[in-house]
């Protein structure tokens, strides 16, 4: 199977569903902003990590969870339209279009990132083919990786730490920045596929590795990446001076280091029934150019 034209495929299905599950209301402004974000375009990787995961345990249906991983997504893309603001990362461009905050300007930005959080825990509670006690782990694991034990807590640091020169805190940054949400889209899968406590534990972990891989490969695309392909000015990390593992590491070394970690993630994950997709994406996340 040619995993980029499968990735293909599910992004779209994952953008149809998206459009189906917009919110829509008054003040306008602020739901079209939600609704240009969301549409933006991406790889739309944490619902796919979700849907696969779950059918790597042994979930042959997944209709009845395709709510809940679509809610992933619209918290990416809060983190992205948070991320992109003048007091974060001060970006013009995502994907090849102008942010979310150029657009609407930045109090409607913030609004919208914040309506896209909390409306995707909504979409997650209010699902009635997942048995409660199931819906409440989901919202514990997700809120929890991309909370401030998660990605908040990671953007903290790495905002707190971009001046530094320390190789200490990398690990913590990037952990918590990126890989607890990828992980946590992981382990949902699991969870809502009965996964056993072995199953879901190595779910966990394959979440972690590539996590980890998905953020260097990240670092090296802003060093060497194709500024037209990724639709974002590159080397915006050396210039302000953030931890990365092509700064601490150099690039060579950061290569082998993400290879590690996808060989760590599709090890973990042989224990499964169907790991065949989780393995191809992994090998995907450091191949990717954009």
């Amino acid at each position: 199977m040619d995993i980029k034209e499968y990735l293909k495929q599910q992004a779209e299905f994952i953008n149809s569903q998206i459009r189906r599950l917009i919110p829509s209301g008054i003040p306008e402004k602020l739901f079209k902003a939600m609704e240009y974000s969301l549409l933006a375009g991406g790889k739309r990787l944490r619902p796919v990590l979700i849907l696969e995961s779950a059918k790597a345990v042994g979930k042959e249906d997944v209709e009845d969870i395709i709510d809940i991983a679509v809610a992933s997504e619209f918290i990416h893309t809060y983190s992205l339209v948070h991320d992109d603001l003048p007091a974060m990362d001060d970006d013009d461009l995502r994907r090849g279009k102008p942010t979310c905050h150029k657009v609407f300007g930045e109090a409607i930005a913030i609004l919208a990132g914040d309506g896209l959080q909390s409306y995707a825990f909504e979409l997650i509670s209010k699902n009635q083919a997942v048995p409660p006690e199931k819906l409440i782990r989901v919202i514990n694991v997700l809120a929890h990786g991309t909370g401030i034990y998660g990605m908040v807590g990671g953007q903290a640091a790495d905002i707190l730490h971009e001046k530094e020169n320390s190789f200490d805190d990398i690990q913590f940054i990037h952990i918590h920045k990126t890989a607890k949400f990828i992980q946590s889209c992981c382990q949902i899968g699991g969870i809502l596929a009965d996964a056993s406590e072995e199953e879901e534990q190595a779910l966990k972990n394959y979440g972690l590795y590539i996590g980890l891989a998905f953020q260097i490969q990240d670092d090296i695309l802003d060093e060497i990446g194709d500024e037209k392909k990724l639709g974002k000015k590159t080397k915006k990390d050396r210039e302000k001076n953030k931890l990365t593992y092509p700064s601490i590491y150099g690039l060579e070394e950061s290569v082998k280091m993400a290879q590690e970690y996808v060989e760590k993630a599709t090890e973990e994950i042989k224990i499964l029934k169907n790991p065949e997709i989780l393995q191809g994406i992994a090998y995907y996340i450091i191949n990717r150019e954009v």
